[in-house]
């Protein structure tokens, strides 16, 4: 059995999401244990990481073309 770890929020559907770097174990059965804060205790979000983003964005094409719109703002 493997066991991984990370946070995560339980959405207004009782939804939890898995992070798709742990894609491989989508589709599988699974045992979850859900560790909830206490009344009252404050939850620290996870600090982001600087390139975390990376590879969620993708540029479908490149031109200036749509920068002629904001000319009148530009100095």
């Amino acid at each position: 059995m493997q066991a991984i770890e990370f946070e995560t929020r339980i959405d207004n559907d009782g939804h939890i999401r898995l992070p798709e770097e742990f894609h491989d174990a989508y589709g599988k059965l699974a045992r979850l244990v859900v560790l909830l804060p206490e009344q009252g205790e404050a939850v620290v979000p996870a600090r982001r990481q600087p390139g975390s983003a990376r590879g969620m964005l993708r540029v479908l094409l490149e031109d200036d073309e749509h920068l002629d719109d904001f000319r009148e703002y530009m100095p």
